[in-house]
Order: structure tokens, then sequence, then C-alpha cells
């Protein structure tokens, strides 16, 4: 399982931290999660291309987390040449298909002109993608908004999106061998709708990941020692993620 950090941010404009984007190589094929703004450029950026995508999972409809989308269609219906005929499945969230439409509304271009667009939503559900295991499971951060769990046979990856403390990230990581996290705020930073050091801290501690990655930092966060802020609650591997980081399970 091959994992490149394509936006490691927020919507806040901050070097070597754009949007929300991971792209994820399991069971032989690229997957991405979240497409915030710029991701669909910064593919070229780890090898990839839009052609090589199959399969888009969204965790919620915040802009620095779907805003690409546009994109990402437009480019399927008008790259000269090479417009897109494999169909094309997105997960996402409950809503998914009302955003859909209203993306249709403002952008009518991008409704499909040559392939098929498969659209489907998930709330604490199982399916797979080919060989790959599939798990969902809300976060809190919005009352629709969900992490996902990947596993391929050898390894687990989950990846939370946007969370709170009181959504089912825990209980969706357990044992993992890789919980992306986002870790928006510094320790003892006042949130609902986030995590921070201390929290992400403990979900990680309490779900026995062997690994975390931190993601999804706003500046406040970027100014601390925020792995030595989380290892107070998590006795595993810690690091904080930037653009461009590659990891392989």
């Amino acid at each position: 399982m091959e994992i490149f950090f394509l936006g490691t941010g927020t919507a806040v404009p901050v070097r070597q931290h754009s949007p929300a984007g991971l792209l994820v190589v399991a069971a032989g094929q690229p997957i991405l999660l979240d497409i915030g703004p710029g991701t669909v450029g910064r593919l070229s950026l780890a090898g990839f291309s839009t052609a090589d995508l199959d399969h888009l999972l969204l965790t919620h409809f915040h802009p620095d987390h779907s805003l690409d989308l546009a994109t990402l269609l437009q480019v399927f219906n008008f790259s000269p040449g090479a417009e897109r005929t494999r169909p094309f499945s997105i997960t996402a969230c409950t809503g998914i298909e009302v955003f859909y439409r209203r993306l249709l509304d403002l952008y009518p271009d991008l409704s499909p002109l040559s392939y098929k667009l498969i659209i489907k939503h998930v709330f604490q559900d199982e399916f797979s993608i080919g060989k790959l295991k599939v798990r969902s499971a809300p976060t809190g951060h919005t009352p629709e908004s969900i992490a996902y769990r990947l596993e391929d046979g050898e390894h687990t990856l989950v990846y939370s999106g946007d969370a709170a403390p009181q959504g089912k990230l825990a209980q969706l990581a357990d044992k993992a061998d890789l919980l992306v996290c986002e870790c928006s705020f510094p320790a003892g930073w006042e949130t609902e709708d986030h995590l921070n050091a201390d929290t992400a801290g403990i979900i990680a501690q309490h779900a026995g990941v062997k690994s975390l990655v931190l993601t999804h930092t706003y500046p406040p966060a970027q100014a601390v020692d925020l792995v030595a802020q989380v290892r107070r609650h998590f006795d595993g591997m810690v690091q904080v993620a930037v653009d461009g980081l590659h990891l392989s399970l």
C-alpha cells in the first residue's frame, strides 16, 4: 500500500500545506480520498494523472475537501483527444446526490459526455473496491461527515477526513497500521468540530494504531512542536505530514 499526501492543510494558504487530498494505491489501484482545491494539479507531482483514477472517496463537502471535483469532471470531458470513456465512481457521505446536482446547476458542462458516473452514499457501511475492503464511520465534524478504513489483506489505513472527539474514529481505527488523522489545532485549543493534539493523541492511543500521521493542520498547529504534544497521549510512531510526503505500508 502506497500513500501520497497531495494536500495536508486547510483552506488557509500555507506553504507545504495545501487543501486536503490523499492518494492511496492499494490492491493494485489508485484511490483518491478528498479533492480540495489544487488536488488535480498536484497529482502529477506524485507521478499520476486524472486518467489513472477510477475512484474518489469524499469525507464531507466543505470546500477544502471537495472543491476540485469540478475541475476533475471538467478534465474528464474536455481533455483534447483524451476524453474519459471508463466509468468513474464517487463514494461519499450522505448528501452526495444533492451536492452533485447543485454542482451541475452551477456548471452544466460537467455532466459526463462519454463515460458513466457512478455515485454512492455511505455512512456507517462496509463495501469493496475490487479486492480492497472499505469501511466508513461518522466522525462528528458535521452530521454526515465520515472517515474511511482501507484493508488490502496485508495492511490497514484509516483516513479521518475532518473529525471531532465525539465521533467513532477510534473504533474505526482499531489496530490499524496507519491512522492519517486531522490535527487542526495545538494542545489545549478549544474546538468542538475538529481535533487538537490532545484529542488526536488520545484517539490514536485508544485505537491502538501502530503509526499516526497528522494532517489538516492550521497555522497555530504548525507553530508548535505538534509531535511532542501528541506524544503526551500516544506512544506509537507519529509525524506531521507535509505536501509531497510518500509512505509505504
